[in-house]
């Protein structure tokens, strides 16, 4: 406990002092706002926009690519990992084509996605779905193969049905990995959501990012990229939290 409350001090100590070194050096060497403003500019301009409402849109926007792109992508990903870890020979048979895809940059289909999809939130959502599928099911392919062969064996003596191995063996015993691949995902899919907003989009943190940048405005530019940052940070907290509660069981939980 004590730990913790130090490491979460430290932390705070070391926004603090970027925020003074930040504004020392602004104050200075007397920097152009245009060039670098002041850190109270970026709360002001903050304010400005959820004033505005124009924050809570496009916040609300990326946020929604975010969900149905993750959860579609973890769930296609789970149900893929679990057929390829029990069918050894498809995996076997996919499996360079699985290390082609997890290996070729994926970001860099964002633009192509656009053509296919438009504008609208689809051709983001498909984008997610995809940085999140490989993580997912790769971890779901590790958990369920890193099943001890004692416990199939424990479960055929009690007389275990498929679906209850399936569930109460397999699918319990991938939760650690499965929850691995779930955090890196996650990040992956924020990313993933901002990048594709970029390349074209109506709405979203991404399309904030190229409206600031076409309007040369560096204090929008810095303040999208503290509330894309918050985002990532909380949501990855938020992670954690469900990672310790559903791993209460699990070793990984003492760390």
């Amino acid at each position: 406990m004590k730990k913790n409350i130090n490491s979460k001090l430290m932390s705070f100590l070391f926004l603090v002092a970027v925020l003074v070194v930040w504004k020392a050096v602004v104050t200075i060497f007397n920097t152009p706002t245009h060039i670098l403003p002041p850190p109270e500019d970026i709360l002001f301009k903050f304010i400005e926009l959820v004033k505005n409402s124009v924050l809570q849109k496009n916040f609300m926007a990326t946020l929604e690519e975010i969900a149905i792109g993750f959860t579609s992508g973890a769930v296609i990903g789970i149900v893929l990992g679990y057929v390829l870890a029990k069918v050894e020979i498809l995996e076997k048979a996919l499996s360079p084509y699985i290390l082609i895809f997890q290996t070729a940059p994926k970001i860099s289909l964002a633009p192509l996605f656009v053509l296919w999809f438009g504008l609208g939130i689809l051709s983001k959502v498909v984008l997610i779905a995809l940085v999140t599928l490989f993580p997912v099911m790769i971890n779901m392919i590790l958990g369920v193969r890193s099943t001890e062969k004692n416990y199939y064996n424990l479960m055929k003596v009690l007389k275990a049905s498929r679906l209850q191995v399936m569930f109460k063996l397999e699918l319990m015993n991938s939760i650690p990995y499965l929850m691995t691949g779930l955090r890196v995902a996650l990040v992956l899919s924020i990313t993933a959501a901002v990048i594709g907003e970029m390349m074209g989009s109506k709405a979203g943190l991404g399309f904030l990012l190229i409206l600031g940048n076409e309007m040369y405005d560096i204090t929008l530019l810095l303040t999208v990229i503290t509330v894309i940052s918050l985002l990532s940070f909380f949501l990855d907290i938020g992670m954690k939290k469900l990672q310790e509660k559903l791993l209460f069981w699990h070793e990984s939980a003492a760390k």
